[in-house]
């Protein structure tokens, strides 16, 4: 047997994990993020009365993937763009009732906004008003591919990047990720 069975030719059970369904969840959050009006509108636009401002065509919506919302850790900051989302995925855990499968991540959001850009209308401010959003749609969302795996707001803490750029990082864990040994099994 090999190290991605569930046991071994001398009886010891291995811890197993392949990772499969990290895409899976990440679609599922592109998802939920891209069509949420006000997000895209704090995101997009740098006025202060940005939620006023109109809604933005498909082509501008869908330029935010890769641009202020981004799923690769790398910040290249934009002279143009004064609001990023990262998300990435940390902390895989095995399950406690099985010692074979990750049951368990840890999905943050790091958002980060220019200083100069963090007042908005009515004393909000925008990197809160952007993890509102966030937070919004994600805590307590069902991923259904995932046996029911349900993301639970775990902490948000201060983000200070440099003199330009801070914000809040929001962290979720998400308790389930069943599928991987059925999935990397076929692998």
């Amino acid at each position: 047997m090999g190290m991605r069975d569930k046991g071994n030719d001398i009886g010891i059970r291995t811890r197993y994990s392949s990772f499969a369904t990290v895409e899976k969840v990440l679609k599922q959050v592109i998802d939920k993020l891209m069509f949420h009006t006000p997000l895209q509108k704090l995101l997009y636009y740098s006025d202060k009365h940005c939620l006023s401002l109109a809604e933005l065509s498909q082509d501008q919506v869908f330029s935010l993937l890769g641009n202020q919302i981004k799923v690769v850790p790398k910040l290249q900051v934009d002279d143009g763009v004064m609001a990023y989302i990262i998300i990435s995925f940390d902390k895989f855990l095995p399950s406690i009732a099985s010692a074979t499968t990750f049951r368990e991540v840890s999905l943050s959001f790091d958002i980060l906004c220019h200083y100069d850009f963090w007042s908005l209308d009515d004393f909000k401010l925008r990197p809160y008003s952007i993890a509102g959003c966030i937070d919004g749609v994600i805590n307590k969302s069902t991923f259904s591919d995932l046996d029911g795996g349900i993301a639970n707001f775990v902490q948000a803490r201060q983000l200070v990047l440099n003199e330009y750029l801070g914000g809040v990082t929001l962290d979720y864990t998400i308790s389930t990720l069943g599928e991987d040994y059925d999935r990397a099994s076929a692998l």
